[in-house]
């Protein structure tokens, strides 16, 4: 899985298309953000920092979650991936005993001790994964390790690309046409036109490049 984006770059990056009072709400939540990812449990949940960056002066749940508020839901999910979590709200102490008073009910069902020890480590490895699992899934990009044979094929395909090819990628990412293009490119690999809109999404200009460093040492 590739490194989340450091949320500060974020914030830069959100701040630089933002007016003078977006600005200062976006340092609010970050703080808020910040602060958050210091607590137990983790709580990144829109409800739970809406409610505290609103105490702030910062945005409320309901501004955070109306269409115009995306710059504010970016900033909250850099920050959840930063620190290793989701937006979905952690479960209560409560619901962490109905699931864990579930599991012991099974267990307490089988009589024989060794199926029972058998069981017990399965439910183990089933809430690591499960934990494991909505960590990833707060992450958009996901990197897939397609063992060594297939980063043959990549480099492979990488030595089949014409000259004219390779040349084309280097136009596509260079300041030139960006500058053509009127577009801007974050220090994410996010590139923006002039409006601030998103023409291509963060790593798209550094994934580009990689690929390009590699067609140059083939």
């Amino acid at each position: 899985m590739l490194n989340p984006v450091n949320p500060y770059i974020v914030l830069d990056e959100l701040c630089l298309q933002a007016t003078t009072r977006t600005i200062a709400t976006l340092k609010i939540l970050h703080q808020v953000l910040e602060q958050q990812s210091q607590a137990k449990p983790l709580d990144f949940s829109i409800a739970t920092i809406g409610r505290l960056s609103h105490q702030q002066g910062g945005p409320s749940i309901q501004t955070i979650r109306n269409r115009t508020g995306k710059h504010f839901k970016e900033l909250i999910e850099a920050w959840a991936a930063y620190s290793g979590t989701t937006c979905k709200k952690p479960l209560s102490v409560r619901q962490k005993q109905l699931l864990n008073s579930n599991d012991q009910n099974i267990l307490g069902s089988v009589d024989d001790p060794v199926i029972r020890a058998v069981m017990g480590t399965l439910i183990a490895e089933r809430n690591k994964y499960r934990d494991q699992l909505n960590v990833l899934k707060a992450n958009a990009d996901i990197f897939i390790d397609r063992t060594q044979d297939q980063q043959t094929d990549v480099l492979s395909s990488m030595a089949s690309l014409t000259p004219i090819e390779l040349e084309s990628l280097r136009t596509a990412v260079s300041a030139d046409f960006m500058e053509r293009m009127h577009w801007t490119v974050m220090p994410t690999g996010q590139v923006k036109d002039e409006d601030g809109r998103e023409v291509y999404r963060r790593g798209y200009v550094n994934g580009l490049r990689k690929l390009i460093d590699i067609g140059n040492k083939l």
